[in-house]
């Protein structure tokens, strides 16, 4: 168990030897459709799964919509024990980018239109 720990830790040290962050799509694909998404593969893992097996502090963000008008998301993942960089970068970015204020609402004609998060009452 000692030899994956270590083999884990080189292995993250040496992929952040010369980067702060790392910014990577969160999915292979974009959001499925509805039919699609009971299967467990339509949200593929392969993207996410390393930055917990390898211990990366790592999150995802929106940043934009897809054709159909649904959310797209990437991650950033940071060094090891460096949350404190990747919270103030994603910060960073949320204070730049609108994504995280923008929702899809249905139209009554059956398309989707865009509104602020701002504009809901609840």
């Amino acid at each position: 168990m000692s030899n994956i720990e270590g083999d884990q830790k080189s292995i993250a040290s040496q992929s952040f030897k010369d980067v702060d962050i790392y910014l990577l799509p969160t999915t292979t694909t974009t959001v499925p459709a509805v039919e699609d998404a009971g299967n467990p593969l339509a949200l593929s893992w392969q993207n996410t799964a390393f930055a917990n097996y390898y211990g990366l502090p790592a999150m995802s963000l929106p940043c934009g919509f897809d054709s159909r008008g649904l959310p797209l998301g990437f991650q950033m993942v940071a060094k090891p024990w460096d949350e404190r960089t990747l919270l103030y970068l994603a910060h960073q970015y949320q204070e730049v980018a609108p994504w995280d204020t923008k929702h899809p609402a249905l139209d009554t004609a059956g398309g989707l239109q865009f509104e602020s998060a701002r504009a809901y009452h609840f």
